[in-house]
C-alpha cells in the first residue's frame, strides 16, 4: 500500500557491459549498445554482461536489444525513409521491419522518397518476400515518389525488380546503385527535381 508520502522507486536503467579482444567496454544501455553494433562497433557475437561482469552471454540475446537484421530511419523535413538490411535476414525480421515502416509513415510526407540500403545482407530467405511487399504496398498507398536502392552485386538483387513493377505504381521512379555514395547523389537529384516541379505547379496557379 502507497501513502501520501510514498513515491515510487525510480526506474532503473539497464548497464550492459561488453567483452572484446580481451577489454571490457561501458556501461551502455541497450539502445546505446545497438547502436554500437549497428556501427560495427561491436559484433552480435561479442559478450555482454548485464550484472556487471557475473554471467556473459551474446549481445545479440540481451533483453531489449531488438533486432540487429535491420533497420528504419525518418527524416519527414527531408522526406526521406531509410531502411537497412544487414546479415542474415529472416522473415520474422522483416514482418517486424514493416510495423515500424508502418509507423514511421504516418509522420512522413506524400512525395517522399525511399533508400533501401543491402550494401551489409549476407542473405535473405525466400519466405521475406510476402513482408517486403507489403512494405512496398505501405510505401505506395502513402504516395511514395522515388525508390533508391544500394545493391553492391547486381546477381543478389533478391528478385527486387521484378516485385517493384508489380508492388509500386508506375510513376514511381527506381534506381539501383552500387554504391551508398552513389544512392545519396541520385537522392539529391530526386529531393531537386521534386522542389523545381512544386516551384513550377505553384507560379502555374498564380
Amino acid at each position: 500500500m502507497l501513502f501520501a508520502t510514498d513515491k515510487p522507486a525510480p526506474r532503473r536503467i539497464m548497464q550492459v557491459y561488453v567483452s572484446k579482444s580481451g577489454q571490457r567496454y561501458g556501461p551502455y544501455t541497450a539502445d546505446e549498445l545497438r547502436a554500437a553494433v549497428l556501427l560495427s562497433v561491436f559484433r552480435p557475437q561479442h559478450f555482454a554482461s548485464c550484472d556487471n561482469g557475473h554471467t556473459w552471454i551474446p549481445i545479440s540475446e540481451v533483453r531489449g536489444i531488438g533486432s540487429f537484421a535491420y533497420v528504419v530511419e525518418s527524416d519527414p523535413p527531408r522526406e526521406l525513409l531509410t531502411i537497412r538490411y544487414r546479415g542474415c535476414v529472416a522473415a520474422g525480421d522483416v514482418e517486424r521491419c514493416a510495423e515500424e515502416v508502418a509507423a514511421a509513415l504516418a509522420e512522413m510526407p506524400a512525395g517522399f522518397r525511399l533508400l533501401a540500403d543491402f550494401s551489409a545482407l549476407e542473405a535473405m530467405e525466400a519466405s521475406c518476400a510476402a513482408p517486403l511487399k507489403k512494405i512496398m504496398r505501405l510505401c505506395d498507398e502513402k504516395g511514395i515518389s522515388g525508390v533508391v536502392r544500394v545493391v553492391p552485386d547486381p546477381r543478389r538483387d533478391i528478385g527486387l525488380q521484378i516485385m517493384s513493377h508489380f508492388h509500386y505504381g508506375p510513376e514511381v521512379s527506381i534506381v539501383t546503385c552500387e554504391s551508398l555514395e552513389e544512392a545519396n547523389d541520385v537522392l539529391e537529384s530526386m529531393r531537386h527535381e521534386s522542389a523545381t516541379v512544386t516551384v513550377s505547379q505553384d507560379a502555374n496557379d498564380e
